[in-house]
């Protein structure tokens, strides 16, 4: 067995968290001492107290608490902790999603990139596999929004509307976007099953996986940021015929900062990629108004030197787009990119960092 460095993060709480069960009262351990301030827990609202308190099923034990804002019976959400003693909740934004989306895939950071190959494959099946005839015609969307034989920038957006919430398009009145993702999550979700026995056994892990991170992407989507933090989102990216995969983490400068320094308001745009001949690569695009600065953070220095040769070519393209001021540059990686975006979705969502352990068998 292999052990990481980091800590071992645990979900939800395991021991008594409280002197009330689910069967009664009953002697528990003050909240003192299984909470800590800032901690993120998972939590159902199974009712309140005479006293006012809300009472909630956090791994399994029954706990009460004092929150800040209104909470509904039978709703389940994230929670921050404020304070032990007494203990006070608030719900948790954006940080519990991010938390939970993080550990589930470093459990298996290639599931994503299976999951949406296993996709592609099925769609190149459903014309002739029978037990696939009712899904065929969202597998061929699906492969129509992800692969091309030339660059399409409106293809990069239905890709990521069908693959994330679609709030986008439902907020311009369309509503499409949003039926093609639902669409999308119940095929993924019905394949899951296999009941033709087409895909394997490792097509079937892969595909329940990619439906897990999905739903996990999507809560994480739909989620408003506090006032504290930046306004992110984070969607899956696939590259032609499997040639990459990878997630495209997107950041809106808080409107806050840019109302008290008179400055426009900027965004920053980080992929995070898996490519079949560069390996590993992210690259992160930072835009204020006219002014667009990049940087490629490679795996190796031949690589480097082969994207460094490029870049003049790729500054004079965007300049062309109306960009006045472009400057791109390109690195060595000092460690490996899903440290990175574990980095990258810590900061934005303003939260500490997420021990994770590693455990191989």
């Amino acid at each position: 067995m292999k052990i990481g460095g980091a800590p071992l993060f645990l979900k939800g709480i395991q021991l008594p968290a409280s002197g009330r069960g689910e069967g009664g009262d009953k002697p528990g351990l003050p909240a003192s001492l299984l909470f800590g301030q800032g901690q993120l827990v998972r939590g159902e609202v199974t009712g309140f107290t005479p006293e006012g308190k809300v009472l909630l099923n956090i791994g399994g034990q029954i706990v009460e608490a004092r929150s800040e804002v209104a909470l509904k019976p039978g709703s389940a959400l994230w929670l921050e902790v404020q304070q032990t003693e007494p203990l006070w909740l608030r719900v948790a934004d954006k940080k519990g999603a991010a938390q939970e989306f993080l550990r589930q895939y470093y459990a298996d950071p290639a599931a994503m990139g299976k999951g949406l190959r296993a996709l592609q494959g099925l769609a190149f099946l459903a014309g002739s596999e029978k037990s696939l005839a009712d899904q065929a015609g969202v597998l061929q969307n699906f492969a129509n929004a992800a692969m091309g034989p030339q660059a399409d920038p409106d293809r990069i957006i239905r890709l990521l509307a069908m693959l994330g919430s679609g709030g986008i398009a439902e907020k311009n009145g369309t509503g499409q976007a949003g039926q093609g993702a639902q669409k999308l999550h119940e095929l993924v979700a019905l394949l899951a099953e296999d009941r033709g026995g087409v895909l394997g056994k490792a097509n079937v892990s892969a595909i329940q996986k990619l439906g897990l991170l999905l739903e996990l992407q999507g809560e994480l989507n739909a989620l408003p940021a506090s006032a504290q933090q930046s306004q992110f989102l984070l969607f899956p990216c696939l590259f032609v015929m499997g040639a990459g995969v990878g997630q495209w983490l997107f950041t809106l400068d808080r409107g806050e900062d840019q109302a008290a320094t008179g400055e426009e308001r900027g965004y920053t745009l980080s992929f995070f990629l898996e490519m079949s001949r560069l390996g590993e690569l992210q690259i992160q695009l930072r835009v204020k108004g006219q002014t667009l600065q990049g940087e490629c953070v490679v795996g190796s220095e031949a690589v480097r030197e082969h994207l460094a040769l490029q870049l003049t070519e790729l500054e004079e393209l965007l300049g062309k787009l109306g960009y006045e001021s472009v400057h791109f540059s390109c690195r060595v990686a000092k460690g490996n990119m899903l440290e990175s975006l574990k980095i990258n979705i810590e900061a934005a969502a303003q939260m500490d960092s997420v021990r994770i352990v590693d455990l191989e068998a």
